[in-house]
């Protein structure tokens, strides 16, 4: 599936702007971290894109989330790779290879560069490791972000912290333009 069917999708299936716009977040981060480790950009980024295709529907349904996606996927003939990354960002027994855990991370990380982006003048543009450092041990700040899931990154994925947010703020700012963060 190509990146315009794809984002035609998640127009389709979601309910709400906001989730398109944190599904191309997503996506963003995904396809830098693929970029890091010398993967398949579009791969790796349409399970970002895909990875709450369904939330407008299930909320805090743990149980369905992720399954009602996986099926969409599949009746829409998405890569099972891609499919497999959709239901191990939301259940572990899924996340087998580098992508499928990388999505957690991409999916955390994500909330918190939006977020650090919404409260600049500059939006993502200029963006430091060290401000999202700080915004990060704020927990007030953004307290929807699942913090485990950005600190654990280097044990989980083998990236160190910096390295990992550096290269989910230059995915995020690849996107910016397309979700009302760019200036």
């Amino acid at each position: 599936m190509d990146r315009d069917a794809a984002i035609e999708l998640c127009r389709e299936k979601t309910l709400k702007d906001t989730t398109v716009r944190h599904l191309i977040s997503v996506e963003g981060v995904m396809r830098a971290l693929a970029d890091r480790f010398g993967e398949d950009q579009a791969l790796w980024g349409l399970t970002g894109l895909f990875h709450d295709l369904d939330q407008d529907h299930t909320g805090d349904d743990a149980e369905n989330h992720a399954t009602l996606a996986a099926g969409w996927l599949r009746e829409a003939g998405v890569d099972e790779r891609i499919v497999n990354g959709v239901l191990a960002h939301a259940k572990p027994e899924y996340r087998t290879d580098l992508m499928s855990t990388a999505v957690v991370h991409a999916d955390a990380v994500a909330g918190l560069l939006v977020a650090a982006a919404l409260v600049r003048p500059e939006r993502a543009e200029g963006m430091k490791v060290s401000s999202v450092k700080k915004k990060l041990k704020e927990k007030a700040f953004a307290p929807g972000v699942n913090r485990a899931e950005v600190l654990d990154v280097e044990d989980s994925i083998g990236l160190p912290l910096d390295e990992f947010l550096a290269v989910s703020i230059e995915g995020l700012q690849r996107v910016a333009p397309e979700i009302g963060l760019g200036r």
